[in-house]
């Protein structure tokens, strides 16, 4: 389902979500969780093959890991703002909880929304409490028999 964000805006997929991460367990799992409350979560291990996804869909909600390969969540959080998308950002990392929140205020910063931060490893509960948080729980999506796809870099 697709709705319109603020006037000028692309509309939001409702039932999308962007998990941001160079581990692909953590997608995975992410993914596992999204998809029991109706959510698809499309999977990237780098800023520039998630921001080169905008180009077609913008998800109602990002998981965005703060350390990536080749780039940063700092990188994402700046194409986010050029993008002025309107979804909701949650940051996610296993390091110090100082770093996440320097990160989210330059989130801010970019004029992008941001939720609260997960700590590493993510507790499948914060995952549900956030799409409870925001209302998108849909019917369950049975789960891909080879898993979520990283796009072709």
């Amino acid at each position: 389902m697709m709705i319109e964000a603020n006037s000028g805006h692309v509309a939001l997929d409702q039932h999308l979500a962007f998990v941001i991460d160079d581990d692909t367990g953590v997608h995975t799992f992410v993914a596992a969780t999204l998809a029991e409350h109706g959510i698809k979560a499309e999977s990237f291990q780098t800023a520039k093959t998630a921001l080169a996804a905008f180009d077609r869909v913008h998800p109602a909600i990002i998981f965005l890991d703060v350390a990536l390969l080749q780039s940063d969540a700092i990188d994402v959080l700046a194409g986010l703002g050029k993008l002025n998308y309107r979804g909701i950002v949650h940051l996610f990392s296993g390091s110090r909880l100082a770093l996440l929140e320097a990160v989210q205020r330059l989130g801010a910063r970019n004029g992008v929304t941001l939720g609260p931060h997960l700590r590493k490893p993510i507790a499948r509960e914060a995952i549900v409490e956030i799409v409870a948080a925001m209302g998108l729980r849909g019917p369950p999506i049975q789960p891909s028999p080879t898993g979520p796809a990283e796009p072709a870099r």
